[in-house]
């Protein structure tokens, strides 16, 4: 029989993790200006210093499929853990701005790894018909993250500086790599909380999946190349990245320009798109699952959503600022939506053999395309143009793209709904062990 245990005992786990590996990203925003002030940097300095992180994150990233499946996912995540909470520290000790653009690099560098391979992990604890919940709760992790960056890290600049609050907010990834290592078994068979039954079901439920695809000879791993489905993915979700990013880094420096705003308030502000983007997170998810584990259509359209609400945003006049922040605040509801959906669908529609570099290659080149060219771009476009308008503008146009070249191919097993699972995970308690998992 299928119970919670699996809910209970990994999710949380992963849940957290993830949500320091984003609060430890998210804070450095909230810290620019401050920085840029202290260490005497421009615009487009300080934007270069928020996009090297994309530059180690991408490196490792690529690689992140093929050290999940030599070393395990576990292990990956769990060495991750102690080195990225050295990157995050050691920027609050830079003194110039080659100190400070080696520690992003360096923090990137090590939490590079981890979303491929958390990807894989939940793949292996959860069946397809449970998949899209699962990543989807995982990825809640994401805004959580982002949002308790602004409020925490805007109380510490409020109180102390930037270099103490980097240190402090570093320390998470230390503590919980200890918890990691004890509460993640190896695999469902080590899982001694596990019921037999549920153990061999899910076992069984995902070789079977896996053994759909297996061909007369089998694929090579570089056919992703050349594929219009994980090209169209990868294509959407950089130029969705590269809104997320420009507006994560610069979002703060924006709203320090109104004078109404304290630093209290401008960290609260910035992370509140984050927040209202828990509940779009947790029901686009469900959505999925109980619409034929629909996947495409589902991040494409939030992501065209998002673009559009930042280009309205950006056309508010200065004086008119609370209906911005409004609008700034609604645009988060859909903007991290895709982000389950997109590698769910690599995995669902792919082996794993094709799926595992595919996951890889959208997500550390879009990673890198939106993660180095969004603050990099933002920073300088400020500088050049004054302002925000056109910056913002830019990126809404971007992401309005990205919805489109994500909905412009689909897989032929897409063409077909598959059935919805009516009751979710309460019905799936009702499969018997060697029931068929579709």
């Amino acid at each position: 029989m299928v119970g919670r245990a699996r809910w209970n005992n990994i999710l949380p786990v992963v849940f957290v993790m993830y949500t320091i590996a984003y609060f430890d990203r998210s804070n450095f925003g909230i810290a620019l200006p401050y920085i840029t002030r202290d260490l005497h940097l421009t615009a487009t300095q300080a934007g270069l210093t928020a996009g090297v992180f994309a530059w180690g994150y991408s490196a490792t990233q690529l690689i992140a499929g093929w050290l999940a499946l030599k070393m395990g996912s576990r292990n990956v995540i769990g060495v991750a853990l102690l080195l990225w909470g050295f990157g995050a520290m050691g920027t609050g000790l830079a003194t110039n701005l080659w100190e400070l653009a080696a520690m992003r690099v360096i923090l990137g560098l090590f939490e590079g790894p981890v979303f491929a391979a958390a990807a894989i992990l939940l793949s292996q604890w959860f069946m397809k018909q449970e998949r899209g919940r699962a990543f989807g709760i995982w990825n809640l992790s994401s805004p959580v993250g982002a949002f308790l960056a602004g409020p925490i890290s805007g109380f510490v600049l409020a109180h102390y500086d930037w270099r103490l609050m980097m240190v402090v907010e570093g320390l998470p990834a230390w503590i919980w790599a200890a918890l990691w290592w004890w509460r993640i078994p190896k695999s469902p068979a080590a899982a001694r909380w596990l019921a037999p039954a549920e153990r061999d079901l899910v076992e069984r439920a995902n070789a079977e999946e896996q053994a759909r695809f297996v061909p007369a000879k089998a694929p090579r791993w570089w056919a992703v190349l050349v594929d219009p489905i994980v090209l169209s993915s990868f294509a959407g979700f950089a130029l969705h990245n590269l809104l997320i990013n420009g507006f994560q880094v610069w979002l703060p420096s924006h709203l320090k320009t109104f004078p109404e705003l304290s630093p209290f308030a401008i960290g609260l502000i910035a992370g509140l798109p984050f927040l209202v983007g828990i509940p779009g997170l947790y029901w686009v998810s469900w959505h999925s699952d109980r619409h034929g584990q629909e996947r495409r259509l589902h991040a494409a359209i939030p992501m065209a959503a998002t673009g559009a609400l930042l280009i309205v945003a950006a056309l508010i006049p200065p004086s008119l600022w609370w209906l911005q922040v409004a609008l700034f605040v609604a645009l988060g509801f859909p903007m991290k939506m895709h982000l389950p959906l997109v590698f769910a669908r690599l995995v669902e529609i792919f082996p794993k053999e094709k799926a595992v570099p595919a996951v890889a290659l959208v997500s550390a080149l879009g990673n890198l395309f939106g993660g180095f060219v969004g603050p990099v771009l933002i920073g300088y476009l400020s500088q050049v143009t004054s302002g925000f308008t056109v910056p913002f503008i830019v990126l809404g146009v971007g992401s309005v793209l990205a919805g489109i070249c994500v909905a412009a191919f689909r897989a032929g097993s897409e063409r077909g709904s598959a059935p919805a699972v009516p009751g979710g995970t309460r019905a799936l308690a009702s499969v018997e062990p060697g029931t068929p998992s579709r």
